[in-house]
């Protein structure tokens, strides 16, 4: 069964995936439950087959069944949240997971990298 992960865990998983050059083969979307700045959010990150069998939900999303079943929501898709991790990392070396949770929530509303995080 595939797991929730903290922030922390899937950071480390989706920097992983791209440093070793097969994330856009390993991952394509981030799912989420609560708010990504709350210690009690919940992320789970889809393989690329896992959006082979998506559905869609009662309210119209694309979603996994795994993400349907934990109520679960779209919230980037993995290529980006790669790269507002490398961009966050790029500009403030010592971020930490708070700061990347402002970058990740900045470039989700906004589609847009942040500029002073």
């Amino acid at each position: 069964m595939p797991a929730l992960l903290t922030l922390h865990e899937a950071m480390n998983a989706i920097t992983e995936a791209f440093d070793e050059g097969d994330g856009w083969d390993r991952y394509a979307w981030v799912y989420i439950r609560g708010d990504i700045a709350e210690p009690s959010c919940r992320l789970h990150l889809s393989h690329v087959g896992d959006e082979e069998d998506a559905l869609i939900n009662d309210h119209g999303e694309v979603m996994t069944p795994f993400a349907a079943e934990q109520q679960l929501r779209r919230y980037l898709e993995a290529t980006d949240f790669a790269e507002v991790l490398r961009v966050q990392r790029q500009r403030k070396p010592q971020s930490d997971l708070a700061d990347f949770a402002r970058a990740l929530d900045h470039y989700r509303r906004h589609d847009a990298f942040a500029t002073a995080l």
